[in-house]
């Protein structure tokens, strides 16, 4: 079946020619025509397997059930570190997506000061139903995440521009590719689990304190995010204690709220101790030096090693 409304020919020629393709507007390749299909746009995935991944949800964590839809085919590196996995029809989109995960790893990168670098696959799914079979769950069209590893690569799923209005906003992808990339960053510094509903169990980083740095560094890229965050601030009066928060911050009676509360908490922490200090934090989660319960509210004091013999990476 042919996919979207790019010939095969030009398909051919936009992989072939990645590198040195002239740069078009973002929105010239994403529109929601571009996914119009004879079977109602579930581009081959029928309701019967897709269940029968949702199924799946009631017995395994996100970091165990995700895997590739059938229909990402292709792959493209963009750097020896950075692939993009991708079906046909979304060759078109290669080289604005390629510039923009180049500059949200390079922005992560430099946050953390690492040296070296992060192997990271992202898997473009060419519609909602391909990236609901990946995730075996319901999901919006703006829907992103870093579920975990496959292959010793650090995995990013997300929804193909041409069929994702959302993902069209150059400032809101790259913002929101850049949270997902600081998930696999905190992850191999602290070497935290991916069982998010282990975290609290294990005395492990908490979830609020990641998901609060991923916020950060997108409030960084996208200063239409780090508004919205500012006034909700502004406008909310009661909190939840942090314990509660140490989770999977989903498992909130209200979502949002805990996603709110991490980022405030986060950005006052950074704030008062500096990005060197929580850096630091991160790295001796490495042994479990460090006492998470510690971290106070509002960043006044930070948080201290367990041990005498300070551990340093």
């Amino acid at each position: 079946m042919r996919c979207g409304i790019v010939r095969a020919y030009e398909q051919r020629q936009a992989v072939v020619g990645l590198e040195g393709s002239r740069q078009r507007p973002f929105s010239t390749f994403c529109r929601r025509e571009a996914r119009v299909k004879e079977n109602g746009g579930m581009n081959n995935i029928d309701r019967s397997p897709l269940q029968r991944r949702f199924d799946i949800r009631k017995s395994q964590y996100l970091c165990e059930r995700f895997e590739k839809s059938p229909n990402i085919t292709e792959m493209c590196s963009v750097a020896p570190h950075l692939r993009i996995c991708y079906a046909p029809c979304d060759a078109s989109v290669l080289p604005s997506v390629r510039e923009t995960f180049l500059l949200a790893y390079g922005h992560v990168k430099d946050w953390f000061g690492s040296r070296g670098d992060l192997a990271i696959d992202l898997w473009m799914a060419p519609t909602v139903a391909d990236l609901e079979y990946m995730i075996c769950m319901a999901c919006g069209d703006g829907y992103m995440c870093a579920p975990g590893t496959r292959n010793g690569a650090n995995i990013i799923l997300f929804v193909s521009p041409l069929s994702s209005e959302k993902n069209t906003d150059r400032d809101r992808f790259s913002a929101v590719l850049a949270h997902e990339v600081t998930h696999h960053f905190v992850s191999d510094i602290s070497r935290a689990t991916m069982f998010s509903m282990k975290r609290k169990e294990n005395l492990d980083v908490p979830l609020w304190l990641e998901e609060g740095l991923c916020q950060v560094i997108q409030s960084e890229v996208s200063p239409s995010f780090a508004a919205r965050q500012s006034d909700e601030i502004a406008k909310t009066t009661e909190w939840y204690a942090l314990g509660d928060l140490w989770n999977d911050l989903s498992a909130c009676g209200d979502e949002r709220k805990g996603y709110l509360q991490a980022f405030k908490e986060t950005k006052a922490i950074v704030a008062k101790t500096g990005k060197a200090e929580v850096i630091r934090l991160l790295y001796l989660n490495r042994p479990h030096y460090v006492d998470w319960n510690a971290l106070p509210d509002e960043g006044k004091t930070p948080a201290k090693a367990r041990y005498v013999n300070d551990w340093r990476p």
